[in-house]
């Protein structure tokens, strides 16, 4: 029986995930479909640029609140903590490849940090100053990548240190790694696909 509510929880994370918030903030603020736009992503950072500062906000909240509903199963289930690895990279992923956007979604950067909120509160109440810091210097939070990447050893390091089990410490690196393989692959093709278009 755990078991079958585990692969449920899973579903419903990558469900939560798929929730289309930056394309349904496009559609309803300006009629346009923000993979048409800017960076293509459907993301904060997109809808931030490309539509207006209040609609990236809302996007960023939305997608944040997706990765820590999805989380919050764990707890409100009383699942195996092991769960919280597939549940969190499913709903990463379900905003990455939302299935209610033929799979096109955007980096699944704000869905992990909802993510990480609900996994490791303590960690995220201690370091939220900082990142608040270090989202300012990134233009305001409208771009947040750097932000993270220069708190992930902290996290990683506290998280150790105040003895979260296991799969709480991987955590970070399992759904960071998902993000970056994300935004880097879809850089090298972009990259690829100027250098080859200009040998042409």
């Amino acid at each position: 029986m755990q078991t079958v509510s585990a692969l449920l929880a899973v579903a419903v994370a990558y469900l939560l995930g798929s929730i289309p918030t930056g394309y349904l903030m496009g559609r309803m603020a300006r009629g346009v479909d923000v993979r048409e736009l800017g960076d293509r992503y459907t993301g904060a950072k997109n809808v931030y640029r490309e539509i207006g500062p209040a609609a990236g906000a809302l996007t960023l909240l939305g997608d944040i609140l997706k990765g820590s509903l999805a989380t919050l199963q764990v707890s409100l289930l009383a699942l195996p903590e092991p769960t919280i690895i597939a549940i969190a990279l499913a709903a990463v992923a379900g905003h990455i490849w939302p299935v209610f956007l033929q799979f096109r979604g955007g980096a699944g950067l704000a869905t992990a940090l909802g993510v990480l909120f609900v996994a490791l509160p303590r960690e995220s109440l201690i370091l939220i100053v900082p990142f608040a810091v270090a989202a300012w210097v990134s233009r305001a939070g409208a771009n947040l990548g750097p932000a993270c990447a220069l708190l992930l050893p902290p996290l990683l390091a506290l998280s150790w240190w105040l003895g979260e089990p296991l799969p709480r410490i991987l955590l970070p690196l399992l759904v960071g790694g998902l993000v970056a393989a994300r935004v880097y692959r879809d850089r090298l093709g972009s990259a690829g696909r100027k250098f080859f278009g200009a040998g042409r």
